[in-house]
C-alpha cells in the first residue's frame, strides 16, 4: 500500500471582498473576518486531489497534515468526507501565525512522527502569504527530493512519476521514493463532497498534536517588519461630454491638451 502525506494550511478565505479585509497594524496581521469561515489553501487543494486520483487508482492512504492556534472541526471534516482516510490537526497557541522557517520543523516532525510515507503532496504556496517556502524547508530536513510545480502524478513500479510545468511546455520526470511534490492549479479542482459523506465524516476522530508532542522550538528567524493596508486613495472620474462619439472624441482630445498629455489643436 503506497502511504501518502497531504499538508493543507487553512486560511483566511483569499476570495473574500477586498472591502471587509483588514490589518491589526500592532499585532502585524490580518483580521479574520466575522461571517467568512476559514477555507484550506486553493493550492493544497490542488494536492489533495493529486492524492486522491492516485487512491483511486490503486492501494493508497492519504494522511491530511494541518497545523494552527485553533483548527475549525468543520474543515478538517470535509477533508475526511471528501476521500482522505485521516486527518491529523497540530493544534498548539504556540502554532500561532508561524513563519516558514517555524513551520516547516513542526511540519516535518509530525511526518516522522506519522511513521514510514511514500510521497509528501503539498501545494506550491499558500494563498495567504504566498511565500512558497515551507515545502524546500520538510524536504531539506527531512533529506528526501522535491518536485515543484507539477500537474500530474503516478505511482509506478516503485517509482514516482510526474508531469511537471516549465516555461516552454512540460517536463516528464522519474523520482524515487519517498519524495516531496508541490502542485499548481493545473492539477484539478477538489472534487465535491456529498452530504452523507460529510455526516459520516463527522464521526470519524481526529487526533490533536501540541508542540510537545512533536518536540517544536520557536525560532526567531525571520521577523515582520509592518504589515497594512494599501493607501488606494481617491479615484477621480472625467465623464466626457457629448452627444455622439464624434463629439466625445473630440471633447476628449481637448481635455488631453489641456492636461498635457498630448499636444496639438483641436
Amino acid at each position: 500500500m503506497s502511504s501518502i502525506i497531504v499538508c493543507m494550511k487553512i486560511i483566511i478565505d483569499p476570495e473574500m471582498p477586498f472591502s471587509i479585509f483588514k490589518v491589526d497594524r500592532g499585532k502585524k496581521r490580518p483580521i479574520p473576518p466575522s461571517g467568512m469561515p476559514p477555507v484550506y489553501s486553493p493550492f493544497d487543494e490542488n494536492a489533495l486531489e493529486a492524492a486522491l486520483k492516485l487512491k483511486d487508482q490503486g492501494d493508497c492512504k492519504v494522511t491530511v497534515l494541518s497545523m494552527g492556534k485553533t483548527l475549525p472541526k468543520g474543515v478538517l471534516q470535509k477533508v475526511l468526507a471528501i476521500g482522505a482516510d485521516k486527518v491529523v490537526a497540530l493544534e498548539d497557541p504556540a502554532f500561532d501565525n508561524l513563519d516558514p522557517f517555524n513551520s516547516a520543523p513542526v511540519l516535518a516532525s509530525a511526518i516522522k512522527k506519522i511513521g514510514e510515507y511514500d510521497c509528501i503532496f503539498m501545494g506550491r504556496q499558500a494563498a495567504d502569504w504566498d511565500a512558497g517556502l515551507v515545502w524546500a524547508g520538510i524536504a531539506e530536513l527531512l533529506d528526501i527530493p522535491s518536485i515543484t510545480i507539477v500537474r500530474k502524478a503516478e505511482i509506478r513500479d516503485g517509482k514516482l512519476i510526474v508531469e511537471r510545468l516549465v516555461s516552454d511546455g512540460i517536463e516528464v520526470l522519474e523520482s524515487s521514493m519517498p519524495a516531496l511534490v508541490t502542485f499548481t492549479s493545473e492539477a484539478g479542482e477538489l472534487r465535491n463532497v456529498s452530504l452523507s459523506a460529510l455526516m459520516k465524516a463527522k464521526k470519524q476522530e481526529i487526533p490533536k498534536w501540541s508542540a510537545s508532542d512533536v518536540g517544536f522550538n520557536k525560532s526567531s528567524i525571520m521577523e515582520i517588519g509592518d504589515l497594512y493596508e494599501p493607501d488606494l486613495g481617491l479615484v477621480d472620474c472625467y465623464l466626457v461630454p457629448g452627444d455622439s462619439i464624434r463629439e466625445k472624441g473630440r471633447q476628449l482630445a481637448k481635455k488631453l491638451i489641456k492636461e498635457g498629455f498630448i499636444s496639438g489643436n483641436v
